[in-house]
C-alpha cells in the first residue's frame, strides 16, 4: 500500500520524480492579496507547528507536488515558505479556505480520485500576503497490473522492441544518464508483438511465420520456437506468468502456450470470432480480444474464459452525431488492444473512427477531408464490456489512436496517434489533453512506460527508431532523451522505406490536411479496412475499400472498381482532394496539360515522393496463405471439387477471372478499361469519375478469403451471397442451376485463393 509521509523536516512522501505532473511543480507562482483572509487567526491546524518562516523576503513554498490515496491523511506543509507569521491553506476540495493561522501545516484527506490544487495563503508581520498553489494527484490503490499486447514492452530493466521487417528484435536499456542498444536479436519472419514473461524471458510473435519465439533479453542462450496452426497469421501476445495467450487472426482463435519450464507446449485453441487482434488480461482472469477491423454496425471485443472456453461478446457502439469541426460520427475500428487501468475499474480501446455514414448518396453530407475519420479511444467497463459512450474521447486534427499505455497510477493516458506523429497525455480525471510531443517518428505503433513512470518510450516504426521522452517535461516542447534504432540494418532501399513512411503519414500538409488522413489510415498494414465509403462527391459511389497487399500497385491493371486510375502516382489526385494536402507534386506540374485529371498525362517522374510511394506499393506482391487450405498447403476435397467448378465453361467463372491474377483487368485503349455489368449495379453505384457507371473492373480472386464483405458497394456479406441473392440474372457467372453443396464447395475453392493457381 502508498504511504505517503508527511514533507518538510519529515521527508519522504510521494513526490514529483515519481510522476508526471500537469502543472509540473507550484502552480501560478506566487500571488499577491491585500487584507485579511479569514474571520479567525486560529483554527486549522494547531499551535504545535507555529513558525515565523526561515528568514528572507515573503515567499510562499506550498511544497512539492505527489501522490496520495484515496481518504489517506494528507499533510499540507508550508513550512519552508520564508518571510511568514501567518498562514492559511484551501485544500482545493471546493470547501473554500479554512482559517489563518500561526500553523503553515494543515492535514487533509480526499474523497474521491482527482487533481486536487491546494493554495497556500502566507502573511508577514505587516499584513502583507503572497498566495502559492500545489498539486496533489489522489488515486484509487493500483490493483492491477496491466498486461496487453503491444510491438513494444519492458522487461526488468531493459525495454524490447519488434522490427518486422529486419525480422529481429532490439534489446535496450538505461536510465537518466543515457539510453543504449544492448543487442539485435534475430527471430522469424514479421515479428509483430513482444510479451515479457518474467524479468529475463521474451515471447515474440512471428506472424509471417505462424510461430512464438522465446528468447532471453540478456543475450543468453538461443532463440525457441513454437509452431502455430499454418497460415493463421498469430498477431497479439499477452503473458500471465508462464501461461500465454495469442490471437490468431485468420482463424479467429485463441491459442494457450504453456512455458512451465522453459518448454513451450501449445495446450489449447479456443474459437473467438472474426479478424482477432489485440490481447489483454481481464483482471477477473478472463481474456479480452479485439475484432481489428470493424463492421459498420459497431466495434466488437470479446471476453474468452481460458479454461472454459466461454466467450461473451462486447459492443463498442457506432456514433450518430452528426459530423463537426471536433467531432464526427461513425465506428470504432482498426481496434487495438483494451488496455486495463492499474485500478482495475477501466479500461480504453484506441483506435480509428470511421466516419462511414456521412455521404452525399447516405445522408446529403459531403464527406470532407476533416470530417472523414478520428483518433479515438473508448472507455468501458472491464467486469461487464459495458462502454461508458459519453467518455468516448476523440482527438482532434488526429487520424488513428494506435497504441495506449496508463501511468502507474492510472492517473494519465498516453495515447499515440498514427499518421500525426504524436503521442498525447490525457489527464484520466478531467478527459482532457494534458500535454503532448510532437514529431514522435513516424508510425508510432507501440508504447511502454518505465517502472516509475520517468520514461515513455515510443515504437516509432517507420523512423526505425525506439524514441524515449521524459515525462516529467512532456509538456514542453523539449527533444527527446534519446533515439535509438530498431533494425540492426536497414532491410528496404530507401525509395521503398520513403514511400513506405509516406503511405503510413498524415503530418505532412502536402499529403494532409490537418494531420487527419493518411492512406494507411484505410490500408493499414496494406490491407483493406472492410468498410464502405461514400465517394460520391468524388464522381464515384458507395465503394468497398480494396486491399493493397498482393496487387504489387498496378500489377492487377487499373486502380479501384470503375479504373478510375492508371498509375499509382494518381493518388495525388486524392491526396489533393478527398485528404485536403497542397500536394507532392509542384503545382506547376500538377496544371500542366492533363496531369491534374487521373487518366491524363502521366505523373511519374515528376515528383520523388510520389514515384516513391508508387515504388512501394509496387512491392506489394505476397498474399497471406490462406488458412482454409489443407495442413500442407493443397486443397481439401471439397475445394478440389469447387476447382472443377470454377474452371466449368457452363459456369463461365474463367471468362473474366482468368489467368494467373484470376483477372482480365486491363485499358483496351488508352483510358479506357474493359468494364462489366454483372448486375450488381444500383442507386448508390454512383458513377464512374462524374459520368456514368457502365459497369465495374474485375477484381481478382486472389485474397477473397480475408476481404468480406464483397462487391464494390460491400452489399455481400459473404460469397454465398455473391452466388445467390447477389446473382439471380447469373451475370457474375451462372450459378443458378448449382446445388446448395456445390455452392459450398465453389465457396470452399475461392476461400483457398491465396496467389496460388491450383
Amino acid at each position: 500500500m502508498l504511504i505517503l509521509a508527511a514533507c518538510g523536516d519529515a521527508g519522504g512522501g510521494v513526490t514529483s520524480d515519481v510522476g508526471p505532473d500537469s502543472d509540473g511543480s507550484s502552480t501560478g507562482g506566487a500571488t499577491p492579496t491585500t487584507g485579511d483572509i479569514g474571520t479567525s487567526d486560529t483554527g486549522g491546524s494547531d499551535d504545535s507547528g507555529a513558525s515565523t518562516g526561515p528568514a528572507g523576503p515573503l515567499m510562499p513554498d506550498p511544497g512539492d507536488p505527489r501522490y496520495a490515496l484515496v481518504d489517506e491523511l494528507v499533510q499540507l506543509d508550508g513550512s519552508q515558505s520564508s518571510g511568514a507569521v501567518m498562514y492559511q491553506w484551501d485544500p482545493g476540495d471546493g470547501s473554500g479556505p479554512g482559517p489563518k493561522g500561526p500553523s503553515p501545516v494543515l492535514e487533509v484527506s480526499y474523497a474521491k480520485p482527482g487533481r486536487y490544487k491546494p493554495i497556500l495563503t502566507v502573511f508577514d508581520d505587516q499584513g502583507d500576503s503572497l498566495a502559492a498553489g500545489v498539486t496533489i494527484t489522489v488515486t484509487h490503490a493500483p490493483s492491477w497490473v496491466p498486461r496487453h499486447s503491444s510491438s513494444v514492452v519492458r522487461v526488468g530493466a531493459r525495454v524490447a522492441v519488434v522490427s518486422p521487417d529486419s525480422n529481429e528484435v532490439m534489446i535496450a536499456s538505461g536510465d537518466e544518464r543515457g539510453f543504449a542498444v544492448e543487442r539485435h536479436v534475430p527471430v522469424g519472419k514479421h515479428p509483430v508483438t513482444v510479451a515479457a514473461i518474467d524479468a529475463e524471458v521474451l515471447a515474440v510473435v512471428a506472424q509471417d511465420d505462424a510461430s512464438l519465439q522465446f528468447l532471453r533479453a540478456d543475450g543468453q542462450g538461443g532463440v525457441t520456437q513454437l509452431a502455430l496452426p499454418p497460415a493463421s497469421r498469430p498477431y497479439g501476445v499477452v503473458a500471465d506468468g508462464e501461461t500465454l495467450f495469442v490471437g490468431l487472426q485468420a482463424t479467429g482463435q485463441l491459442a494457450r502456450v504453456d512455458f512451465a519450464g522453459g518448454d513451450p507446449v501449445l495446450e489449447d485453441i479456443l474459437d473467438v470470432g472474426p479478424d482477432v487482434r489485440g490481447v489483454s488480461l481481464l483482471p477477473d482472469g478472463r481474456v479480452a480480444v479485439t475484432r481489428w477491423r470493424s463492421r459498420p454496425t459497431g466495434a466488437t471485443v470479446w471476453a474468452v474464459d481460458p479454461q472454459g472456453g466461454m466467450v461473451e461478446t462486447w459492443q463498442l457502439a457506432f456514433d450518430p452525431q452528426a459530423a463537426s469541426d471536433t467531432e464526427v460520427g461513425g465506428v470504432p475500428s482498426y481496434l487495438g488492444p483494451v488496455v486495463v487501468a492499474p485500478t482495475g475499474d477501466e479500461a480504453v480501446v484506441p483506435g480509428l473512427q470511421a466516419n462511414v455514414g456521412q455521404g452525399l448518396y447516405l445522408n446529403g453530407e459531403p464527406l470532407a477531408a476533416d470530417l472523414t475519420m478520428r483518433a479515438v479511444v473508448a472507455y468501458l467497463d472491464p467486469q461487464t464490456g459495458g462502454e461508458w459512450f459519453d467518455r468516448r474521447k476523440q482527438f482532434d486534427n488526429r487520424g488513428m489512436a494506435s497504441a495506449a499505455v496508463h501511468s502507474r497510477f492510472g492517473d494519465y493516458l498516453y495515447v499515440a496517434t498514427r499518421g500525426p506523429r504524436t503521442v498525447e497525455r490525457v489527464d484520466v480525471f478531467s478527459g482532457d489533453v494534458a500535454g503532448n510531443t510532437f514529431d514522435a517518428g513516424y508510425a508510432p505503433q507501440g508504447l511502454a512506460l518505465s517502472e516509475d513512470d520517468r520514461f515513455l518510450f515510443i515504437d516509432a516504426y517507420m523512423s526505425r527508431e525506439l524514441v524515449v521522452h521524459d515525462t516529467r517535461v512532456f509538456d514542453e516542447p523539449t527533444p527527446p532523451l534519446a533515439r535509438l534504432q530498431i533494425a540492426s540494418k536497414e532491410p528496404l532501399s530507401p525509395e521503398v522505406l520513403r514511400g513506405k513512411q509516406i503511405f503510413n503519414d498524415s503530418a505532412d500538409p502536402r499529403i494532409s490536411k490537418d494531420s487527419y488522413i493518411a492512406c494507411a489510415h484505410c490500408h493499414l498494414e496494406a490491407e483493406s479496412d472492410l468498410q464502405v465509403w461514400d465517394f460520391t462527391e468524388r464522381g464515384e459511389g458507395l465503394r468497398d475499400t480494396h486491399a493493397l497487399r498482393g496487387h504489387a500497385g498496378v500489377g492487377d491493371g487499373p486502380i479501384h472498381w470503375s479504373a478510375n486510375f492508371d498509375e499509382v502516382q494518381d493518388f495525388e489526385n486524392d491526396i489533393r482532394n478527398a485528404f485536403g494536402g497542397s500536394g507532392l507534386l509542384s503545382d506547376a506540374d500538377w496544371s500542366s496539360g492533363t496531369r491534374s485529371q487521373t487518366l491524363g498525362d502521366p505523373k511519374a517522374g515528376l515528383s520523388p515522393d510520389l514515384d516513391a510511394l508508387a515504388a512501394y506499393l509496387a512491392t506489394l506482391t505476397d498474399e497471406p496463405r490462406s488458412p482454409f487450405r489443407a495442413p500442407g498447403g493443397g486443397l481439401p476435397p471439397a475445394a478440389e471439387a469447387g476447382r472443377l467448378l470454377f474452371l466449368s465453361p457452363a459456369l463461365g467463372c474463367v471468362s473474366c477471372h482468368k489467368g494467373p491474377r484470376l483477372t482480365d483487368s486491363e485499358f483496351v485503349d488508352p483510358g479506357v478499361p474493359l468494364l462489366h455489368d454483372v448486375g450488381t449495379l444500383g442507386p448508390g453505384s454512383g458513377k464512374r469519375m462524374g459520368q456514368p457507371l457502365t459497369g465495374l473492373d474485375t477484381p481478382t480472386l486472389h485474397g477473397v478469403w480475408r476481404t468480406a464483405p464483397y462487391l464494390h458497394d460491400g452489399s455481400a456479406a459473404d460469397l454465398e451471397a455473391v452466388l445467390t441473392d447477389k446473382n439471380a440474372k447469373d451475370l457474375h457467372g451462372v450459378t443458378s442451376s448449382l446445388t446448395p453443396d456445390e455452392r459450398a464447395d465453389l465457396v470452399a475453392y475461392l476461400l483457398c485463393l491465396d496467389g496460388e493457381v491450383d
